[in-house]
């Protein structure tokens, strides 16, 4: 399904959202990669990984690449950008290449695309949306934007959230799973969100769970917050897949 092509592997998702079917897209960049090699990373002013603390963090995040259903689907680092940290990742991925694309799919090039087709899909979906990301955003913006019904939002740093409140966070995307199908869950939680939308998976297999990062920062934090968002440069990159001699 997917080709590894930066701007059709788009358009194969849009087709897959399109289709209203269950399936789930988790993204794992350079941060998640660096956790899965057990080196400290953060991100400034919104979660951190201490290799000596957080073991069962990054535990838990390799677990959540090891998924073999043929609906879920997984996004790498570049290997034109990161081709050490696109090694990293794909080392811990058992789905096969047809499940595999770029984590910056949303981003770069494919921005403005995501913000003219995948927004008004959000915005006009038939069935309950819920959104999953820090709990810093507006609630009443959320709203407005992408016509949630439901907020459920990632307290301080997302590690140590996760680490403190595993079981309890748990038992509430357990809830929120199971109402209904076809629902549409956008996740903007950093490294977490990859292991929530991996559980999510395995509680209700029966909705779409969309990690979309960052890609309505703009929109929900009144600012730019990625180099993509207003860098010329990175928002006309078309990013790169592995050559086959490479491979």
């Amino acid at each position: 399904m997917m080709i590894q092509d930066f701007r059709k592997d788009f358009f194969t998702m849009l087709a897959l959202l399109d289709e209203k079917m269950p399936f789930a897209f988790s993204r794992y960049n350079d941060g998640e990669a660096l956790i899965l090699a057990n080196q400290k990373v953060g991100c400034k002013g919104e979660w951190e990984y201490n290799p000596k603390k957080h073991l069962s963090f990054r535990a838990d995040l390799r677990k959540s690449l090891l998924s073999k259903d043929s609906r879920f689907f997984y996004g790498v680092p570049s290997w034109d950008t990161s081709p050490e940290m696109h090694k990293e990742v794909l080392r811990y991925i058992q789905a096969p290449l047809t499940q595999i694309t770029f984590a910056a799919l949303f981003a770069n090039a494919n921005h403005d695309l995501f913000l003219k087709e995948c927004l008004p899909r959000i915005q006009q979906w038939p069935q309950d949306v819920y959104f999953i990301g820090n709990s810093k955003i507006d609630p009443r913006l959320i709203h407005k934007i992408t016509s949630v019904k439901e907020i459920f939002p990632i307290q301080g740093d997302c590690v140590r959230f996760w680490v403190k409140n595993k079981n309890e966070i748990l038992g509430y995307l357990d809830w929120m799973a199971t109402r209904s199908d076809n629902s549409l869950f956008l996740v903007a939680a950093g490294p977490l969100g990859k292991i929530l939308i991996h559980a999510l998976w395995e509680i209700a297999p029966t909705n779409i769970y969309l990690d979309i990062g960052s890609a309505l920062d703009p929109l929900l934090f009144g600012k730019s917050t990625r180099a993509y968002h207003k860098d010329a440069a990175n928002r006309s990159l078309i990013l790169q897949w592995q050559p086959k001699q490479n491979l």
